[in-house]
């Protein structure tokens, strides 16, 4: 998964740091990977820190498998074969698979 720092501040309890901690003047304070408490959360703050790092569980949750993208890129062919025929509507059945294949692709 993806690391993303944020502000210490607003988070709450719960959250794992997956990077280790240091103070402004580069003392380890917490080895990663832990799980912030109110009691952490107050003794970094003290300690001057004002970013750390956590997972983006975001990012995974938008990445599609292979699998699940061949099987859309499959049912989305079966329902653009209706289209078959003139070279206006192959071109634009081609130009829509390009565009949803591409999609999936960037979101790798």
């Amino acid at each position: 998964m993806k690391q993303v720092v944020v502000r210490l501040a607003p988070l709450s309890a719960g959250v794992v740091l997956v990077s280790d901690v240091v103070d402004p003047l580069g003392r380890l304070l917490v080895k990663a990977p832990v799980t912030l408490d109110e009691h952490l959360k107050a003794l970094l703050i003290a300690r001057g820190v004002t970013e750390v790092f956590i997972e983006d569980r975001r990012s995974a949750d938008r990445v599609e498998s292979e699998v699940a993208i061949q099987k859309e890129m499959q049912s989305l062919e079966k329902r653009l074969s209706l289209f078959r025929g003139e070279d206006p509507e192959r071109a634009l059945r081609e130009a829509i698979l390009r565009t949803v294949e591409s999609f999936y692709l960037e979101k790798r």
